[in-house]
């Protein structure tokens, strides 16, 4: 388990406790905490540190990317097997989308994504044809989220959309920090005939800002075995179908 899950988990940390849970030294410790506060996501204290609550505030991509790794990578992997030779596809910005990009390079393919990491995965391979949606780059998402973003995407009919999000709420409700993204992404989700969701376990039980979709607007959604019991009923209270990947599929 991450400094990072704990904090999720706890709320709070404790220097003294990390450093020897993990077998480093307290300025060890002390860095990595300093490192999250630059981001927003923890008040350092003398001793530790706790979880900032607000919800408008969202991890940077570089943190993300390292969190749930092994989780992200398998739920990548089994949403690849949906995707097949001819299709268009839209990919959502996410550390979770680019998990799943990179079970595609065979693919004979278009991609439509606003997400830069996407788009230099894919960039120069001759099977598949890359369309980059335009917009204001935004650095926590490293992506193009803005209103024009979402006017691009409400012109489009693609065969597949593959939709990530920062919180899944009690009620089914999908959230994220920011209100652009959550218009771009109302506006992607629109334009896929069938509407796949990725998320990992770390995603339930938490409520941002602003709502962009519920779970009963999927056709499919991709998890991870393992997950809590009441985030399990949630997803199967829903008639979308759900898939759960684990490390032996």
């Amino acid at each position: 388990m991450s400094i990072y899950a704990i904090l999720q988990q706890e709320k709070k940390v404790v220097v003294n406790e990390l450093a020897e849970k993990f077998g480093v030294t307290k300025m060890t410790i002390r860095r990595d905490l300093s490192f999250f506060e630059k981001q927003g996501i923890v008040k350092t204290t003398y001793g530790g540190a706790y979880l900032t609550s607000g919800a408008s505030v969202e991890p940077s991509f570089q943190l993300k990317s390292v969190q749930m790794v092994d989780d992200k990578h398998l739920i990548g992997q089994k949403a690849a097997e949906l995707v097949e030779d001819g299709d268009t596809i839209i990919i959502d910005c996410g550390t979770t989308a680019l998990a799943f990009t990179q079970f595609l390079f065979d693919k004979k393919i278009m991609v439509i994504t606003n997400s830069v990491p996407v788009i230099n995965l894919l960039k120069g391979r001759r099977n598949i044809k890359l369309i980059v949606a335009p917009g204001e780059y935004e650095d926590d998402t490293q992506g193009m989220i803005s209103f024009s973003t979402a006017d691009f995407f409400s012109t489009l009919h693609a065969d597949k959309v593959f939709v990530s999000t920062q919180g899944i709420n009690e009620k089914g409700e999908l959230t994220v920090p920011k209100m652009a993204d959550a218009h771009v992404k109302q506006s992607l989700m629109k334009a896929g005939r069938q509407k796949i969701l990725l998320a990992d376990k770390s995603k339930f039980g938490q409520t941002f800002l602003a709502g962009h979709a519920r779970l009963a607007d999927f056709d499919i959604i991709i998890s991870q075995s393992g997950l809590a019991a009441d985030a399990l009923a949630l997803l199967n209270s829903h008639p979308a179908e759900l898939i759960l990947a684990d490390a032996a599929s």
